[in-house]
This record gives C-alpha cells, structure tokens and sequence, in this order.
C-alpha cells in the first residue's frame, strides 16, 4: 500500500499515513524493513561488565555459607558477614 499512489494527487502514500490507517507504530515498519544481521559474524558472549573481581561468585558463597556455619552468632546480616566481625 506504500507503493500505491493517490488517485486525487497521484503521488504515493506516505509511511506516516499507512501506518496511522493500519494501526502500525512507524518504528514497527522502519524495523521490519531493516536488514537481516549477517549470520556470518559469531555472536558476541554476553560479558561481564566492569572490573573482574578478585574471587568468583561461587568461591564466594561457598566462603560466606563456611562462615555462616562456623559462626556462634545467629541471624548475622551482610553486613558482618562482609566485614567478618561478630
């Protein structure tokens, strides 16, 4: 329809007003008309942002549940258990 010309001025229809009469946001048309990504380049792992931390997620819960089982105090909040201190 976007090709299709007007019988009154015979120029073509805008995208703004096909859109409008199908209901279409004019963002939904620009991506449907955007190329394909090239198959061709590997994807990009998602990576983790920021500075690699000194120890790894899972050493880390593993040394916090260790510290949380030795401990003689109960209820502990992050807190204590980050700065190691009952």
């Amino acid at each position: 329809m976007a090709k299709a010309t007007s019988p009154a001025s015979g120029q073509r229809y805008g995208i703004r007003r096909v859109c409008q009469l199908w209901g279409v946001p004019r963002s939904s048309f620009y991506a449907a008309q955007a190329p394909a990504p090239d198959s061709a380049l590997p994807a990009a792992s998602p990576a983790r942002r920021g500075p690699k931390p000194a120890i790894t997620d899972a050493a880390l819960l593993a040394a916090i549940r260790r510290d949380l089982q030795t401990s003689p105090w109960t209820g502990e909040g992050h807190r204590k258990v980050l700065c190691g201190r009952p």
